[in-house]
């Protein structure tokens, strides 16, 4: 099996969730800095990868993969991670709801008031604060936002979750997401690749 090339950095939430899902099962690959403070990323080399010039990327011999939420179901599935992506429809269509909820709703409003708080600028926080109490919600019955078992959903969502409890501003006291977030600091990979990582 060919070496797992990462194009990407520690300090990009993208990256970071794929770097946990690696250490999560165990797998070895090479990592190639780019992007940010490395730059490389707006290089014909690299947008002949990855036409969107983001990071990551993976390479997994004559495979290309990018955008981080299919990075993560590659992985899982190239390395039968049937823990964090069961093979039956139903269990990843559960999935891949929140997968794809996290990058929609959940992801675009946070970034949007982070980059406000770090400017000084006027932010709205309802969309933010909408998308966690409704997370905060479904959470009241269950240990995982999948279910009662940890899955790639949560790799999805975990850098968010961090980021929320990290937020300098009043907000509303989610009770789930906080024992949410104790459970995720409970596992090594989230701790090492986002909580002292990503601030």
């Amino acid at each position: 099996m060919n070496m797992l090339k990462i194009y990407g950095r520690s300090d990009s939430s993208n990256s970071a969730k794929v770097y946990w899902l690696l250490d999560e099962i165990g797998q070895t690959y090479d990592r190639i800095d780019c992007g940010g403070k490395f730059g490389g990323n707006d290089q014909p080399a690299y947008l002949a990868m990855n036409p969107n010039g983001k990071v990551p990327t993976v390479v997994d011999g004559d495979v290309v993969v990018w955008e981080s939420n299919a990075i993560l179901r590659y992985i899982a599935s190239r390395h039968k991670a049937v823990s964090l992506w069961p093979e039956d429809a139903a269990g990843r269509a559960a999935i891949d709801m929140w997968m794809d909820w996290s990058a929609t709703t959940l992801t675009p409003p946070l970034g949007r008031l982070r980059k406000a708080l770090k400017a000084g600028e006027d932010f709205a926080t309802a969309p933010v604060f909408a998308a966690f109490q409704l997370l905060d919600t479904h959470l009241e019955g269950s240990r995982y936002i999948a279910g009662n078992q940890f899955s790639i959903a949560d790799i999805a969502a975990g850098a968010n979750i961090h980021r929320w409890t990290l937020l300098l501003l009043e907000k509303p006291e989610l009770k789930n997401i906080a024992a949410y977030h104790q459970r995720l600091l409970e596992r090594p990979a989230f701790v090492s690749r986002i909580a002292q990582s990503l601030s």
